[in-house]
């Protein structure tokens, strides 16, 4: 059996990670679109209008042939990788792929969130706190089957 090295600790001395011993390529890949999109300063613009002249202007076929090998060496990877994703989605009957490339090449969108002033149910005025205090305290003794005496 295999399992039963008894030099094990000894044996893995040589692949242990430590402070001295790291790996050649150490971390994730940089994203080749994050680059390509960097370098080439494609904007948001140039994306709408892929999806306006290409995707939403072309048949599932039409898309299909520009995809195909040999046809795709041509395209620029943003257009090839945009048009790879909404065959995908056109597939599955959902936008996913087309929503995950965009927010990969232009992060995702912020979310607004209204902050209001919180209106408490417990009243301002200390008569209506002793009271709403006393009503509680009845009813959570109510609930316990006892009379009020602790």
């Amino acid at each position: 059996m295999a399992g039963n090295n008894k030099n094990i600790v000894a044996d893995g001395a040589a692949t242990r990670f430590s402070s001295s011993h790291q790996p050649a390529k150490r971390g994730r890949l940089p994203s080749k679109l994050k680059k390509f999109v960097k370098d080439n300063s494609v904007s948001k613009s140039d994306v709408d209008a892929i999806f306006s002249n290409l995707i939403f202007g072309s048949t599932l076929e039409e898309l299909q042939e520009m995809t195909k090998q040999g046809n795709k060496e041509k395209l620029p990877v943003i257009v090839a990788l945009l048009i790879s994703a909404f065959i995908s989605d056109i597939k599955n009957g959902t936008l996913h792929e087309v929503n995950t490339v965009l927010d990969r090449i232009y992060g995702k969108a912020t979310q607004q969130v209204e902050v209001g002033e919180r209106k408490s149910d417990i009243p301002d005025d200390p008569e209506e706190r002793r009271a709403l205090a006393e009503q509680l305290k009845r009813e959570i003794n109510g609930w316990r089957g006892t009379d009020g005496e602790e």
